[in-house]
């Protein structure tokens, strides 16, 4: 009775390894599930006053389909600075791409808020915003198109070194469109008096509308523009270095320059001002 009872309760040497090898299945998928449940997704916000927002599903797409080859990173356009604020205020553990004009906005009450990467064109990391008309404006009234928002346009105008009277500044009506292009339309099309645009988009409308482009001229030329910055809380370093390192390797693949083209740049470089708090030269 009791071998009989012996041979009822031993297991099969075969059914104890197909056991075994369950088990151990069982322990690397949960071991995966926890690895990946645990790795969170770094967000890149973006918002950037000095351009129009209609082409921000085009930029999340784009910047995606770079960050997804090898990176747990995703883009986040905001469409407007209250809601890019309101997430800044929360001090996340994301980037934030956005003008220089806007950081400086922000710097003077978030001192843990630093800029971290500056983008490049043509290896210049400075642009000029330029006010193009067909003659001089009227002192009374002007139409302005733009592709900025308002504030950012208004701070740009007043500090522009103006070839011609004074703008109206308190009877100035501004046109907002989407892109810089549009705005010189406007003014070759009688819709606008002057366009605010960027010296590469009038060299751009040059090729495209030759004799559109030879009845406009420069009006003002405006301070030197810093391009855009991509900003992070300090304490958050480490763990957004490897989101900080994808976006300087953009230059490398054709998906990554389609997307700095999106944001008129060819390419991010570290500022010097931050590599003592972490970063490499």
């Amino acid at each position: 009775m009791s071998a009989t009872l012996s041979r009822k309760q031993s297991t099969p040497t075969s059914l104890k390894l197909a056991l075994a090898a369950l088990l151990c299945v069982c322990g690397l998928l949960l071991s995966g599930w926890a690895g990946s449940a645990g790795a969170q997704t770094i967000t890149v916000y973006h918002f950037n006053p000095e351009s129009h927002s209609d082409r921000n599903l085009v930029l999340k797409n784009t910047f995606d389909q770079y960050f997804q080859v090898s990176h747990n990173i995703e883009l986040q356009p905001v469409d407007d600075r209250s809601t890019f604020e309101g997430l800044i205020a929360e001090s996340p553990p994301s980037l934030f791409i956005m003008s220089d004009w806007q950081f400086h906005q922000l710097e003077a009450d978030r001192k843990d808020l630093i800029p971290y990467l500056r983008g490049l064109k043509d290896n210049n990391d400075t642009f000029h915003k330029l006010l193009i008309g067909k003659g001089p404006l009227s002192p009374q009234h002007a139409t302005v198109a733009v592709s900025g928002t308002e504030e950012y346009v208004y701070s740009v105008l007043e500090d522009m070194r103006l070839t011609t009277a004074p703008l109206p500044m308190q009877q100035l009506r501004l046109l907002t469109v989407p892109k810089d292009i549009d705005a010189l339309l406007a003014v070759s099309f009688g819709m606008a008096d002057a366009a605010l645009a960027t010296e590469n988009s009038y060299e751009k409308y040059a090729l495209l509308y030759r004799n559109e482009y030879q009845q406009l001229k420069v009006l003002g030329t405006s301070q030197p523009q810093k391009r855009l910055v991509v900003a992070l809380f300090k304490q958050h370093l480490p763990a957004l270095q490897s989101a900080l390192d994808a976006l300087v390797d953009m230059d490398q693949t054709p998906n990554g320059q389609l997307g700095l083209k999106l944001l008129g740049l060819d390419e991010w470089t570290q500022l010097k001002t931050t590599r003592h708090e972490g970063g490499q030269p």
